[in-house]
């Protein structure tokens, strides 16, 4: 039984390129240790980059290095907790322990929570692959993503005006001398929830489909500057710009650029802030040349943003259909993913 169900995952981990050959799999005999998995992960940049969202080992080591001082002092997750009488609690002895003790290490956990985020594994194959319970996996999970959200943060950064300036392409200095950002919004699914007010607010009707959905802003450069929380499907891109404080982050004379789905020129007008957006379709009638090249030379731009959420997505957590039960992560899972982004090499030179 064990023989099978470990040559399954075998199986698995050689289609992504975990594993050099199915000989270093079937010297297990109690499961799949993670010294074992990561010792047996092949050096290249590509399988690194494929595995975790990482662009190399390097910076997956250096990052751990960043991280493990705090990840030690860890407290891990344990759901809810009731609120205990201060009449009641005075008697109570606090514990001295942190939590439960470590079933892997710091760096077996952080290799995991990249494997979640990046392939989108459910918690049972990755606790069959760490040799823990599921239980355990959420709980390390959970707890990591939290962790991590805090930690990384700072990599997402809305840049000063003067320093957008600098490293603006000189693809776009010309045309947009004071491009500050391009946006839009993006959707992932989610399962269907019980409740029926729940069901309304997340339903889209572009999407057909349950969805929580987020404001993704990007720099002239490329990187994610700005990563919205998430908002049911139901909500309106102009909602989400009012609501979300990415106005409160514009300047004056700052260039916005967006989709024509943005109704936003009298939010920006406030902020004294100028919208670019490609020129209205005129029905069936055919537009003037004037208003295709302008058409044309805002898609050019607006592209980088498309490829910025497919770089996104490229983490499998948010291209696949979310568990409702990971929905109150989900922010957290947005600002990890955007964080992790910006360590891959820019898009736009």
């Amino acid at each position: 039984m064990l023989k099978g169900s470990l040559n399954v995952i075998c199986i698995a981990l050689l289609i992504w390129g975990w594993l050099d050959s199915i000989s270093s799999c079937l010297v297990l005999k109690t499961g799949l240790h993670f010294k074992n998995i990561f010792a047996a992960i092949p050096q290249s940049i590509l399988s690194v980059k494929l595995n975790t969202g990482l662009p190399n080992k390097g910076t997956f080591n250096k990052l751990l290095q960043v991280l493990t001082p705090r990840a030690a002092k860890i407290r891990y997750w344990a759901g809810t907790q009731k609120v205990i009488s201060s009449k009641i609690r005075k008697f109570v002895q606090t514990p001295q322990k942190s939590g439960p003790a470590r079933k892997l290490s710091i760096k077996a956990e952080f290799l995991m929570v990249l494997m979640k985020l990046r392939l989108g594994l459910t918690n049972e194959f990755l606790a069959s692959i760490f040799s823990i319970s599921a239980s355990s996996c959420s709980t390390i999970l959970t707890t990591w993503i939290k962790f991590l959200s805090v930690q990384l943060r700072g990599l997402v950064i809305w840049p000063d005006k003067n320093l957008i300036r600098t490293m603006l392409p000189a693809s776009l200095a010309e045309k947009y001398p004071n491009l500050r950002c391009i946006l839009d919004c993006s959707e992932t699914f989610i399962d269907k929830p019980r409740d029926r007010k729940l069901q309304a607010a997340t339903w889209s009707d572009y999407k057909k489909h349950n969805t929580l959905k987020y404001l993704v802003d990007i720099a002239p450069n490329c990187h994610i500057s700005f990563m919205s929380k998430a908002w049911g499907g139901r909500t309106t891109d102009r909602q989400i710009i009012q609501q979300s404080g990415f106005l409160d982050l514009v300047d004056p004379h700052d260039l916005i650029m967006a989709d024509r789905g943005f109704p936003i020129q009298e939010d920006l007008l406030f902020k004294m802030a100028n919208l670019v957006i490609p020129p209205p379709s005129s029905g069936l009638e055919q537009m003037c040349s004037q208003n295709v090249a302008q058409t044309k030379k805002v898609a050019n731009v607006r592209i980088h943003v498309e490829r910025a959420i497919n770089r996104l997505k490229w983490f499998h957590i948010l291209s696949s259909t979310l568990p409702v039960t990971m929905a109150h992560l989900f922010d957290d899972i947005l600002i990890i993913c955007a964080a992790l982004c910006n360590l891959l090499p820019p898009l736009i030179v």
